[in-house]
């Protein structure tokens, strides 16, 4: 939504004082009467004439607005689908990445279960 700005109405608000004057202007009214209602009578006809313009404007997009054309792309199922196609779950998944595996220079004394001295407190 578009607002107008605050310059705009400022330059208006004399122009719509006038309107009031001159519509004013043929009654049996004194001049001080006349001007202080002119001044009083400008930002409600100011108000007046935007709250019309807003009116007429949506009426206008209304009427002229092209109606949306409903889209003929194809749905995509494959992403909507609750059910995963492969049936291993993330923890299968990260065991077998996570798995070691022993590299082709490791030694066995470098493995705890190799080690031939074993420490005194787990003895018992």
């Amino acid at each position: 939504m578009y607002f107008a700005p605050w310059w705009l109405l400022l330059i208006c608000l004399p122009v719509a004082a006038l309107a009031a004057f001159l519509a004013l202007r043929g009654t049996q009214m004194s001049r001080r009467t006349l001007y202080v209602l002119s001044v009083a009578l400008s930002p409600v006809l100011l108000l007046g004439a935007a709250f019309v313009a807003v009116v007429v404007s949506t009426a206008l997009s209304v009427v002229f607005e092209p109606a949306p054309q409903p889209s003929t792309r194809p749905v995509r199922t494959e992403l909507t689908s609750p059910e995963p196609t492969n049936p291993t779950t993330f923890e299968e998944t990260v065991l077998e990445t996570t798995t070691p595996s022993a590299s082709p220079g490791a030694s066995p004394s470098a493995s705890p279960a190799a080690s031939p001295s074993a420490s005194p407190a787990a003895g018992g």
